[in-house]
């Protein structure tokens, strides 16, 4: 129970040793004091800290950061994306703020300044991420209870249908593309699904011509002006993906000029095994092929395509001809199959149509 004594200022306090440690609660009535003390029990019991830390946030940020952050399995890319949250939105608007007195308030008025200064919907339901996944770290190392983020609403993100092309489009633009060098890297993407920086980042030690399959195991991203083979998205985004007859003879097209430019280049080769790379065997930076695209697509007289374009335009088809959603969602490397679902449901509505159809045909009905 602890013991109970009346304050000289009309409070009480009830003393109590948790966990072999003394704690003092206080309240405006016997009942409060003793509903204080017994909460802290509660805690203790369910494993949590007895009280919240008093640190700030910006301090538990500042060690997450450099701490569970940088150990965690994520891209590079998306711990720079977390870390660039914390430093530039959470820390200044929230930031001072004691771990114990950290409030959905709080929360509510970091989104508001976002919303305030014309933050897109997903710029804002990243940033609750970063915190969501800062704080729940907080959880697990005992300076808090509970986490306030579960108690928000997570910001939602209205989804736009996928540009995706049609075939006589598709038709043009790899017409469009014949005289670049990248090429094959356009048609490699539309033929896989592949991200662009997982196509750069392909490796001929990790082609098997016999299997007819590609094991993916990083993305080609541009970090601190350099080009680095970083770690995949996610786990789902490690996979191995099945190579169309169409593919491997482009691959095989591509190996035979690659040799010919390697024995042109001599020593100047870089020993970097890719795929698809630079007349001197290095890696190709992202940026051009994006370029290609547009060039290619403005000779085509196509608009709002993108290198994404190419991704869809493979998912598009592939669930317009009968492949499972679940076979495309791995191809793509989702984390799960609700994403393929939620990007192309208006293709998985046709294709539902389409196997309606196809079903009742076949009963005779």
């Amino acid at each position: 129970m602890g013991r109970l004594k009346k304050r000289a200022d009309n409070r009480y306090t009830v003393t109590r040793t948790i966990e072999g440690k003394r704690y003092y609660f206080y309240g405006r009535t016997q009942a409060e004091a003793r509903a204080k003390a017994d909460a802290a029990g509660d805690r203790a019991k369910a494993g949590s800290p007895v009280r919240d830390a008093t640190r700030t946030l910006s301090d538990w940020l500042a060690e997450w950061i450099e701490t569970n952050l940088a150990l965690s399995d994520r891209a590079e890319s998306t711990k720079t994306m977390h870390a660039g949250y914390c430093r530039t939105w959470i820390i200044p608007t929230i930031g001072s703020v004691p771990l114990s007195l950290l409030s959905v308030n709080d929360i509510n008025r970091l989104q508001l300044r976002m919303v305030a200064e014309g933050k897109a919907e997903a710029t804002r339901r990243n940033c609750y991420t970063t915190l969501r996944k800062a704080l729940d770290d907080a959880v697990t190392n005992g300076l808090l209870a509970a986490n306030p983020t579960h108690r928000v609403r997570q910001p939602g993100v209205t989804r736009n249908e996928a540009r995706f092309l049609e075939p006589r489009e598709v038709t043009a633009l790899l017409a469009a593309t014949t005289s670049h060098r990248y090429s094959n890297v356009i048609r490699f993407i539309l033929g896989t699904g592949l991200r662009r920086g997982e196509a750069l980042a392909l490796r001929w030690s990790d082609v098997d011509f016999e299997n007819a399959q590609a094991k993916l195991r990083g993305s080609l991203t541009r970090r601190n002006g350099e080009l680095v083979v970083s770690g995949v998205k996610t786990k789902a985004s490690r996979r191995t993906i099945a190579l169309s007859p169409s593919m491997v003879d482009l691959l095989k097209s591509q190996r035979a000029a690659q040799a010919s430019e390697r024995l042109h280049a001599g020593p100047r080769w870089g020993a970097h095994d890719f795929v698809f790379a630079t007349t001197q065997g290095h890696p190709v930076d992202p940026q051009n092929i994006l370029r290609t695209v547009r060039v290619a697509a403005k000779a085509a007289g196509l608009t709002a395509v993108t290198v994404h374009s190419l991704r869809h335009t493979y998912a598009t088809a592939a669930l317009l001809n009968g492949v499972a959603l679940k076979v495309v969602s791995s191809n793509l490397g989702h984390a799960s199959i609700q994403i393929t679902a939620d990007t192309y449901g208006h293709v998985t509505d046709d294709a539902a149509r389409d196997a309606a159809a196809k079903v009742a045909k076949a009963l005779g009905l």
